[in-house]
């Protein structure tokens, strides 16, 4: 089956909604393990441009600030249940998710 690396970034605020909504979706399972997933502090800026309603910052101006980066891995079967479900509760107007397809290298 597919594998997939998911990342996501998220105002530290939301970082336990958005890790339920992974688990929840199936999200985070490596073998016999669950909820399995990485996340650190990364700083990050943003410019929000004119029809943007902005979680943090003002239309028009550079904005800088912390957020998190998480990361989990997830399998075919769940991959888009997951990245609909961090949609649904992270409270970006257009968060940054990224999916990347893992190759398979069987060692």
């Amino acid at each position: 089956m597919k594998q997939y690396k998911v990342q996501v970034y998220l105002p530290p605020e939301a970082l336990y909604d958005i890790r339920a909504a992974v688990v929840k979706a199936g999200g985070g399972v490596i073998g016999n393990y669950s909820g399995c997933m990485s996340w650190w502090e990364v700083q990050s800026c943003w410019r929000s441009e004119e029809g943007a309603v902005p979680y943090n910052g003002e239309v028009g101006e550079l904005t800088e600030g912390t957020e998190f980066l998480l990361e989990f891995r997830c399998d075919e079967a769940h991959i888009r249940a997951a990245v609909n479900r961090i949609k649904e509760v992270h409270p970006y107007e257009r968060p940054v998710i990224n999916v990347f397809l893992l190759d398979d290298l069987s060692f």
